[in-house]
Order: structure tokens, then sequence, then C-alpha cells
């Protein structure tokens, strides 16, 4: 026999069960502190999840548009937050894509991913992300980021391997003497 109508509202709630439903990212709010995520931390977060899309490399946005907007972009990202009663976070994303992949398809998949990626490691809203598609490469070819520095340290890994080569050349002309 099943309950009448009258019995089921005089049954008092089970604790717990009627509770509110609460966001599991966002902390209660205690009077305890606050934590705010750097910029560089939801930087690295923002390149991982580009990463994540199949295509897709990070790629340098290029010395003009870093004095512009006073930013420093690392990874292929720049970051802008904004520190409110609800921290809110603006993505640049520059990226190359990969030929023959369709670019629209490949940006909004950048956008979803790194969307729905800081949400859920933050609990930081996500005004937007922008993707600027600075070039294409090909199966072959290798790309990276490149970052302030880069130029500097692959010049003198080039002269490291010509100083070998020089060491080389001498050990053998040693050898060549002694025969």
């Amino acid at each position: 026999m099943s309950p009448s109508k009258k019995e089921l509202d005089q049954v008092e709630p089970v604790m717990g069960v009627d509770a509110p439903a609460t966001d599991p990212l966002m902390p209660e709010d205690k009077s305890e502190g606050t934590v705010k995520i750097s910029e560089e931390v939801i930087g690295q977060i923002a390149t991982q999840a580009l990463l994540k899309v199949n295509g897709v490399q990070p790629a340098s946005p290029g010395l003009v548009a870093n004095l512009r907007l006073g930013k420093k972009t690392s990874g292929g990202v720049r970051i802008s937050v904004d520190e409110g009663e609800t921290p809110s976070v603006m993505v640049d994303a520059f990226i190359t894509t990969k030929y023959g992949l369709r670019i629209p398809d490949v940006a909004w998949d950048v956008q979803e991913s790194i969307k729905k990626t800081l949400e859920q490691f933050t609990g930081y809203a996500v005004k937007g992300v922008n993707v600027f598609v600075q070039g294409v490469y090909f199966e072959h070819e290798q790309t990276s980021v490149k970052e302030p520095g880069d130029e500097k340290k692959k010049k003198e890994a080039e002269k490291a391997k010509e100083k070998e080569k020089e060491k080389e050349k001498e050990k053998d002309k040693e050898k060549d003497k002694k025969e």
C-alpha cells in the first residue's frame, strides 16, 4: 500500500538530502583568507590545454604585440586576470596549425579546450579566448615557441659545436703527425 500525499508531506527531510548543491570548485565563504592564482600558473594551464588540441602548436605573438599590450606571453598564450568578487580570465592564444586542417574548427577546439580546462582547474570564469593563427606548419616541419633568449642560446650552441669540430681537427692533425 503506497503512502498518501498527506503522509508524504509530513515526512521530515533526511539530514543533507535537501541541502543546497554547492560548486565543488568554489570554496565556502569563510573569512580565513583568499586564494589567488598567478597569471603564470593560469598561463601554464592554458598552454597545456592548447597542446591537447590535435594539429596545433603554440606560436610567438611577436615583439610588437608584447610591447603594445604590456603583458608577457609564454607558451603561446597571454593571460589577463580580473580580480573581482568573482575572478575572471581573458586569454589570447597564438598558434600555428597543421596544413590541411580547417582553421575555424581548430580555433574553436582551442577556445573550448582552454575554457573548459581553466574553469575546471581554477574555478575562474573565462570571459573569452581569442585565437590568433600566426602560421601553418607542414607535417615534416618542427616548429617551436620562440621565447626571448632562444636566438642567443642557439648561437651559443652553434659556437660550442664549432669549437668541438676544431678540437677534433687538431686531434686528427696530431695523429697524422705522429704517424
